[in-house]
């Protein structure tokens, strides 16, 4: 008989063993799992799950808690120790799979295929979170990482499954102190404004649940987000791309540094939570950039049959108008003429070619 198992009857009651190879009292498995609920860090029975089998637990969702170890994700001890399994993960994602301008349509395979892997194992995760009805500082740490890392990927059905119960639930539940907790809401309302763009319904609803102690109305980020939101309402880009510029977010947020680093970094690390929060935020500036451009062009053409891209004033306000500037580092800056002879391509445009027709464009109607 191993010690465990001696040990185990000496504190009195049978012991039996789980599919994993852990063992356990019966005194042990029937302790109250409410004990632990709200401390941080928990006390339940004390299970170690082999990192090896790690990958193999069961999903909450997938045996409804009632298959064979289908409930061991509810255990606060195995919750953790899964945690840790998952940092690895995260951290060679985010080193070897970096996203780049110039990878190959083979590499971005690759790169979205371990990234959604991650994000299914973070799903399972919360899954075992939910329904043992957890709410302390590592469930709140587990959805918050969640969140930034299915935006960073770009992947909106995870974020949108994440916000919910995040905000406000969680923080409302979960005791202070909530450093994340700004990051957290200007994250979730721009996702909103990406993800139902040009309609703002969702937003709106959104915004109307958020506590006004969550952002404040006179601070500059309420400032920042509702301004963004309204430059979109009325189509006044140039202001949108102002608003949504990188200096002017080193601005608001106060963290120039922090920024820089997060937009010249092709590489974060899972511990950094500040890094991934503050990535997560440019990765949507970014895509809502992307949105706006593509619109903003529309009306470009549609208004104008002819531009000029020698003339330093046309060059700035093509900058402006098509936000150009790039936020995030696996794209890069480009200039209005490099724009003009992309859609050249496209059928949008076409350079004139007369003696006196240097830098001047032709721009063909939307059809």
């Amino acid at each position: 008989m191993s010690k465990v198992m001696m040990n185990a009857k000496q504190r009195g009651g049978p012991v039996f063993r789980t599919h994993f190879g852990f063992t356990m009292s019966r005194n042990q498995a029937s302790k109250p799992m409410d004990e632990a609920r709200g401390r941080g860090f928990s006390e339940s029975p004390q299970i170690s799950v082999p990192r090896r089998q790690m990958e193999h637990i069961a999903s909450i969702s997938r045996s409804s808690g009632l298959g064979k170890d289908g409930d061991t994700l509810k255990n606060f001890k195995v919750q953790e120790e899964y945690r840790g399994f998952l940092r690895g993960k995260v951290d060679n994602v985010l080193r070897r799979y970096p996203q780049r301008s110039t990878e190959t349509d083979k590499e971005t395979t690759a790169r979205v295929n371990a990234q959604e892997n991650v994000l299914i194992l973070f799903r399972k995760l919360r899954e075992g979170i939910y329904s043992s009805r957890r709410t302390d500082a590592f469930a709140l740490e587990v959805y918050e990482t969640s969140l930034y890392l299915a935006t960073i990927f770009e992947s909106p059905k995870q974020t949108t499954a994440v916000i919910p119960h995040l905000v406000p639930a969680l923080y409302l539940k979960t005791p202070s102190p909530h450093n994340s907790r700004l990051d957290t809401v200007l994250i979730s309302l721009l996702h909103h404004l990406v993800a139902t763009y040009p309609s703002q319904g969702t937003f709106r609803q959104f915004f109307d649940t958020i506590p006004s102690d969550f952002l404040p109305r006179n601070s500059a980020f309420h400032i920042w987000i509702t301004s963004i939101a309204r430059s979109l309402r009325s189509r006044d880009y140039a202001c949108f791309s102002a608003l949504s510029s990188s200096e002017n977010i080193s601005k608001v947020f106060g963290d120039s540094d922090r920024l820089s680093r997060a937009i010249d970094s092709l590489s974060l690390s899972g511990e950094d939570r500040e890094g991934l929060s503050r990535q997560a935020l440019l990765t949507l500036a970014h895509c809502l950039r992307r949105k706006v451009q593509n619109t903003s062009w529309e009306i470009i053409r549609s208004a104008y049959r002819e531009l000029s891209s020698d003339n330093e004033d046309t060059r700035a306000w093509l900058r402006r108008s098509l936000c150009l500037h790039s936020l995030v580092p696996y794209c890069y800056d480009i200039s209005p003429e490099e724009w003009l002879e992309q859609h050249s391509a496209l059928g949008h445009t076409r350079q004139k070619v007369g003696a006196n027709d240097h830098g001047k464009w032709l721009i063909y109607k939307v059809r």
